[in-house]
């Protein structure tokens, strides 16, 4: 833990006065975008951290903090691979300017193009498996990495340089697919840490899905570990999907979480599921209906 805390110090004097030198050309339309390049780390690759404040951000105010995965794919569809954007400031602005919601933070945290999928997989669900086989067979399992990662030094980062709430009612994660994954899988593992978790078009098969052979052990290694790590109501969980491209495979693993957890005992008020017709598996769609996540997490007036 010191030579954490050690690297932890170093990394905040060298990015105390970073600011967007690596993504010049990615722009946001509400509110302010500062881009930490590089940010460095302990447990996994150095990566950029987009980290987007309202507009009128006050020091002297304090702020709650949403954590999302995909950072390069959050803000500004000229720069990304598929010319799509989550449209996170525009959407936040307006929520935040209407009193919908409390005024927040957005971290947007860059995937590994070397090994998303690998970083986004909850390494624990192996336990559950069959002689614990691997979640993902050709890719490096480092879940636990990246929490630690988001956790131990990103956290304390923004929790120094910006005006936030750093407690656990205040913090936040979403992403959407393999981000979905780790999202939810962040709420088991640091309980005390995140409050809620939004995951959107989540990859609960744990799979690349075959109709004709869906990996049963698998989606019920999964949710046996959601139902066993998290306690009924005890933060706020939004799971959502759509029903094209590879929204479409979801439906059967996603129908079983959901059963499993009103079974369990959770109630509207902690956990809500959405469904959407002729939403496919992009940010386009994502985007679309991302104000719907966003108020069941920070609606204003809730913890």
């Amino acid at each position: 833990m010191k030579k954490i805390l050690v690297f932890l110090c170093a990394a905040l004097v060298l990015l105390s006065c970073a600011r967007e030198r690596d993504g010049e050309a990615m722009k946001v339309s509400k509110g302010q975008l500062t881009i930490y390049p590089d940010f460095p780390s302990a447990f996994v690759a150095p990566r950029t951290i987009r980290v987007w404040t309202p507009e009128n951000y006050d020091p002297a105010q304090r702020y709650d903090v949403l954590y999302m995965h995909d950072g390069q794919m959050l803000y500004d569809a000229s720069v990304t691979w598929n010319n799509q954007e989550w449209c996170v400031d525009e959407v936040m602005d307006s929520l935040i300017a209407s009193g919908a919601i409390r005024p927040t933070i957005v971290v947007g945290i860059d995937y590994n193009p070397d090994n998303r999928i690998g970083e986004y997989c909850p390494d624990d669900v192996s336990l559950l498996l069959p002689d614990s086989a691997a979640v993902y067979d050709d890719f490096p399992s480092q879940g636990n990495a990246y929490l630690r990662f988001l956790v131990y030094e990103l956290k304390p980062f923004i929790d120094s340089a910006y005006a936030t709430y750093p407690e656990r009612e205040h913090t936040w994660t979403m992403g959407s697919s393999c981000g979905g994954l780790i999202s939810s899988y962040a709420l088991c593992q640091y309980p005390e840490v995140f409050a809620g978790a939004a995951c959107m078009s989540t990859h609960c098969t744990l799979a690349y899905p075959d109709p004709a052979h869906p990996d049963a052990a698998k989606m019920a290694a999964y949710r046996e570990y959601l139902r066993t790590h998290i306690a009924p109501n005890s933060a706020k969980l939004y799971m959502d999907q759509g029903d094209k491209t590879l929204d479409a495979f979801y439906g059967e693993a996603q129908t079983a979480i959901n059963a499993m957890l009103r079974a369990e005992g959770w109630d509207s008020a902690h956990f809500e599921y959405r469904y959407f017709p002729g939403h496919a598996h992009c940010e386009d769609d994502w985007s679309a209906r991302l104000d719907e996540p966003i108020m069941f997490l920070l609606k204003n007036g809730e913890f």
